[in-house]
């Protein structure tokens, strides 16, 4: 037990916690875009014909350089480059979710998409109102 609580970030707080669960989330998504597109349906529920193994192995890779990014920042919270990085990802998944559900109207709301809403919309607020607590001037 000792060795994997040694694989934690050593830092203050809990959001380096919070970005490691969210990209272990982020990593299993990855892995069922590459093997099917049932789970991906249920986020552009409503335009279900447009999930097609293309788009989920695409979806797939953006999600998994969204948790690479998270990961290392999760270990580099002091960095206001790697910081700023991570928090630029919460911004963009958020956008993306949003255009689709209010713009583009693939997404409807429902546990698909309200998943995603709440992490990347907590996350934001989260790294925010954090910003000088772990970034180091």
């Amino acid at each position: 037990m000792d060795a994997l609580l040694d694989l934690l970030p050593d830092t203050e707080g809990y959001l380096p916690y919070w970005m490691l669960f969210v990209s272990s989330l982020a990593v299993f998504n990855s892995v069922q875009n590459f093997l099917t597109t049932s789970l991906t349906r249920k986020i552009y529920n409503k335009s279900p014909a447009s999930v097609n193994p293309l788009q989920a192995r695409t979806f797939a890779v953006w999600t998994l350089a969204s948790a690479a990014i998270r990961i290392y920042a999760a270990y580099n919270l002091e960095l206001k480059p790697m910081y700023d990085l991570a928090l630029v990802s919460y911004v963009l998944a958020l956008g993306h979710f949003a255009l689709e559900f209010v713009v583009y109207r693939t997404a409807g709301l429902g546990p698909g998409l309200i998943s995603p809403l709440i992490v990347a919309s907590t996350s934001l607020i989260w790294m925010t109102r954090q910003y000088d607590f772990y970034v180091q001037a």
